[in-house]
């Protein structure tokens, strides 16, 4: 029997039209709610490089501040650069144009800053995680390139545990080597631990320490008067007692100490002195406020310029008196005029000392002979 051909009707193709339209639509609407479709929205593509993917794929998360806000769109390397530091991969994220109902570029700005981190301790999987701007700062252009920050992630946890651990077993190992010197009696720690000489010293000063103390407690030597004398105690005694009733005799006013300080009467006195010296100070105050006023003798003399141009006339007239006598004196020391012929001349002098001599000698012949000078002749005829 030959085989039969089965035709497919106008409505069997609708039918299947219906159902490959309805799988399609309920595949867009899938990858539209997980995001990674998203026809209805716009995007912002920032950039960041970082030294290497390090598990990071097209299609992993970008978080703002932990909150999903979009994917990576690409991740590729970058040409070789002449300085090795540099970053060698460029990420490219895509980002959505609203997020909680507010505009991308209000929350990502040019301060903000991206870190590669995990969503997980476990998984192997990377993300891009970005720090919120600031309102200080402008916000984010398109393609702008984000400034990369060191993650805290499980694997750099693990890479500090493993410098950690190599550190430790170098220490480890000093420590081992150290413990075999002492072992070994090298070093003073290692003469220390193993030199018998030294236990044997140790071991005497304990047994003279001992014997010290042996002493002290039976009373001998200073140190054991002192801690077994009663009288030292008697004595300390006796002192406490005084200085006890030294303070009572204070607190009672017993005394001039005490007098000084229960007396109420120094006290009102010492505030008297107080308040009048408050007043001298108050009445100096007011004499200088008119001193300064100018008010009265002392208060003119040292505000009223007249007394101090008069003043000042009187000092030029005492310094031109001054220098018409020093003039004087200099003429008389040259010898000019009367007066400074008197003090220069020396003939004067020499006259002068002659006619006092001839003055002496007159008054000497005078006292001999008194009669040769008063005896008067009168003769009439």
């Amino acid at each position: 029997m030959p085989p039969t051909k089965k035709t497919v009707g106008l409505r069997e193709l609708r039918v299947g039209l219906l159902v490959v339209g309805s799988i399609a639509v309920l595949i867009f609407f899938v990858l539209n709610a997980s995001g990674d479709i998203s026809l209805f929205s716009s995007k912002l593509y920032v950039k960041a490089r970082v030294p290497n993917a390090d598990g990071l794929r097209p299609g992993s998360e970008v978080r703002l501040a932990g909150v999903r806000i979009g994917k990576i769109d690409e991740v590729k390397l970058r040409s070789p650069s002449d300085n090795p530091n540099d970053p060698k991969v460029e990420v490219r994220m895509a980002i959505d144009s609203t997020i909680d109902g507010r505009p991308a570029t209000e929350l990502i700005r040019k301060d903000s800053t991206a870190q590669l981190g995990s969503p997980s301790l476990l998984g192997s999987d990377k993300l891009i995680n970005i720090t919120p701007g600031t309102s200080v700062s402008d916000p984010a252009p398109e393609d702008y390139e984000l400034k990369v920050t060191s993650s805290s992630s499980f694997e750099a946890l693990t890479t500090s545990g493993n410098d950690l651990m190599l550190q430790l077993d170098k220490l480890s190992e000093q420590f081992t080597e150290i413990a075999g010197r002492i072992n070994q009696g090298q070093g003073s720690l290692g003469r220390f631990v193993n030199d018998e000489a030294f236990y044997n010293n140790l071991n005497a000063t304990i047994r003279d320490t001992q014997g010290v103390i042996r002493l002290i407690q039976s009373g001998q030597g200073s140190a054991g008067l002192f801690i077994n004398d009663p009288s030292l105690y008697k004595n300390i005694n006796a002192v406490s007692q005084r200085l006890q009733e030294i303070g009572d005799g204070l607190r009672t006013g017993r005394g001039t100490a005490g007098k000084l300080l229960n007396d109420d009467a120094l006290y009102n006195d010492a505030r008297g002195t107080i308040a009048r010296f408050n007043r001298s100070v108050d009445e100096i105050n007011v004499i200088v406020a008119e001193l300064r006023q100018g008010r009265g003798t002392a208060g003119k003399l040292l505000n009223d310029d007249a007394i101090y141009n008069d003043a000042r006339a009187a000092i030029a007239r005492v310094n031109t008196a001054a220098e018409r006598l020093d003039n004087v004196v200099s003429g008389v020391q040259r010898g000019e005029g009367t007066v400074g012929k008197l003090f220069t001349d020396d003939q004067l002098y020499s006259n002068v000392n002659q006619l006092s001599s001839e003055s002496v000698k007159l008054l000497y012949d005078f006292r001999q002979n008194p009669k040769k000078y008063l005896t008067i002749k009168f003769e009439l005829f």
